[in-house]
């Protein structure tokens, strides 16, 4: 059974190093996809708290969680609700390398994945409107406030609005779909991302997504169904005036 921190416990010893501003979410996943590597955070780890890595890595709180958030995705780490993140037991889902599959996927595979959403993510709305407890309405709004203290950085809010979709299946109660779109974000998210945060405006997204939130908060199945497809609809135009763009 691995201690609390499975890693170099002798206290006081930081194994964690202070980053420069190059890439600060990769610098912070290449640390701990490191440390993973080298066996020092071993499968069943519990990461130090939100507070000790972003004294001892030297970043902010939103880029912090965007780094982990990314990890979560990619099936390295998950969180236990009130204990804290831990380094995840290989699963089936790790076999799935996004840095891998990014570099197969073509402007029109971005676009077919996007065709694919708009299939399944208006349903997963209606079931979340139907079915998401009051807790899990609260989860979404907290990754709301992480979107805006984001925006406010200066940062990113890809990770962010992404989380809330994936956390979407979750409130509808279908874990085989939370799987599924799982799989999509790590599919789609290194090649999408560069257009994102370059093409999209990211106020909007957030009036967007707390448009989605306020649907779902109506317990309307048919207004959500209705308010995810307009989502979707804007966003496959925005990727196509990007990839446009891009070429």
């Amino acid at each position: 059974m691995p201690s609390q921190y499975t890693l170099r416990e002798n206290l006081g010893v930081s194994m964690f190093r202070s980053i420069d501003q190059k890439s600060v979410v990769q610098a912070i996943q290449e640390q701990i996809q490191t440390l993973i590597g080298e066996g020092q955070l071993s499968p069943g780890a519990k990461l130090p708290s939100e507070k000790e890595l972003m004294e001892q890595l030297g970043v902010s709180r939103p880029t912090l969680r965007e780094a982990l958030r990314t990890m979560m995705g990619e099936g390295l780490l998950e969180v236990r609700p009130g204990r804290g993140t831990y380094v995840r037991e290989p699963t089936s889902a790790t076999a799935i390398q996004a840095n891998v599959v990014s570099l197969l996927l073509m402007p029109e595979d971005i676009q077919e994945i996007q065709e694919v959403r708009t299939i399944l993510e208006p349903e997963i709305a209606a079931w979340a409107a139907e079915r998401a407890y009051e807790e899990d309405l609260e989860d979404l709004e907290a990754i709301l406030v992480e979107m805006e203290e984001a925006i406010a950085a200066g940062g990113s809010v890809f990770e962010t609005a992404w989380a809330f979709h994936r956390r979407l299946p979750q409130a509808a109660g279908n874990a085989a779909m939370a799987k599924i779109v799982d799989i999509i974000y790590v599919m789609i998210r290194l090649s999408e991302q560069p257009i994102y945060d370059r093409h999209f405006d990211q106020l909007q997204e957030l009036r967007d997504h707390r448009e989605l939130l306020r649907v779902l908060r109506m317990r309307d199945p048919a207004q959500a169904r209705a308010a995810m497809q307009s989502h979707l609809q804007d966003v496959s135009e925005r990727l196509s005036a990007g990839l446009t763009v891009e070429r």
